[in-house]
């Protein structure tokens, strides 16, 4: 396995953040321009990604597997919706805190950091199962991953049209369509697609970065519960996913994944949908910060400890 490989593509990810950083602070990209990117991301290209990356040819042989990882992928949802109950209160965090706190607990980087890292270790045929493997992700955030964004504790959520029939559960279920019935799409919208698709990571990245710019860097690196959820998701959890699974899979696909997927750090969509639904966008692009440079230790670690 080629570990320089995997620490390189993590490094990547949190330059492009870096250059999102530098580009808003020397007011190359504004803020209105921040949110015309963060609604190019969230309506065209992550949905242009999410169908694109589910056209994989539909075989018997796959559905047994296919099964498999989806189920153990809801279990892994299960138990962190679960952790993220009463962990952010167990750290008494503050009011606005609590929501992105138990976003970022149940919500790891599967798609921006997910797809590469995964290919980087199991190559092609890890892509086919992590795509499976992410279906869930792909409905949750937008409905739960959401009502965490903008819920504050005591206060009951509103869930309206615009959070249910949004761009990317649409693109779930068409993606969803495509791959049961395995149809080809013609060689020039799939590749529009993955074009627009393509772009989604950088993009992602540098509107965090910018996102960041906002906020000086000593309350980037002063919020210690930042430290402990950015622990819990970069370590305990993708510890006790194989502390449990191990003793149920023995499929070398089945039980790396699932690991490696819960070793991301928190999903970029964290900031990205708390702008757009006025959640706490400077908390969650923090807590995306922080856990993306640690990851770059971390994850390489995980795979060294747990898959390899």
């Amino acid at each position: 396995m080629n570990y320089e490989l995997v620490f390189n593509q993590i490094l990547i990810l949190f330059f492009l953040l870096i250059v999102g950083y530098i580009c808003r602070k020397l007011n190359i990209i504004t803020q209105p321009l921040t949110k015309g990117i963060t609604d190019f991301v969230l309506k065209v290209t992550l949905p242009a990604m999410i169908i694109e990356s589910m056209q994989m040819p539909f075989s018997f042989d796959s559905l047994l597997k296919s099964g498999k990882i989806l189920i153990i992928s809801f279990f892994i949802y299960l138990f962190t919706i679960f952790l993220s109950f009463f962990v952010p209160k167990i750290l008494k965090s503050k009011n606005d805190e609590i929501g992105v706190f138990r976003f970022a607990l149940v919500f790891s980087n599967t798609v921006f950091m997910g797809y590469p890292v995964v290919r980087a270790v199991f190559g092609e045929e890890g892509i086919f199962y992590t795509a499976i493997y992410n279906l869930p992700f792909n409905f949750l955030v937008f409905t739960l991953g959401i009502m965490y964004l903008i819920q504050k504790d005591n206060e009951k959520i509103k869930i309206n049209k615009k959070m249910i029939l949004n761009p990317g559960i649409i693109s779930v279920f068409i993606g969803f369509f495509i791959f049961i019935f395995s149809i080809k799409l013609p060689y020039a919208v799939s590749g529009t697609l993955k074009l627009l698709g393509d772009v989604t990571t950088p993009l992602s990245m540098i509107v965090i970065g910018s996102l960041l710019a906002k906020t000086k860097l000593k309350t980037i690196f002063g919020n210690v519960r930042v430290y402990l959820i950015t622990a819990l998701r970069l370590l305990f959890i993708p510890f006790i996913v194989w502390l449990i699974m191990r003793n149920f899979i023995d499929d070398y696909l089945l039980l790396g994944i699932p690991i490696l997927i819960s070793a991301m750090p928190v999903a970029a969509n964290s900031a990205i949908l708390a702008e757009e639904y006025g959640g706490n966008a400077e908390l969650s692009s923090q807590i995306v910060f922080i856990s993306t440079l640690f990851s770059v230790f971390t994850i390489p670690i995980i795979v060294k400890l747990f898959i390899a």
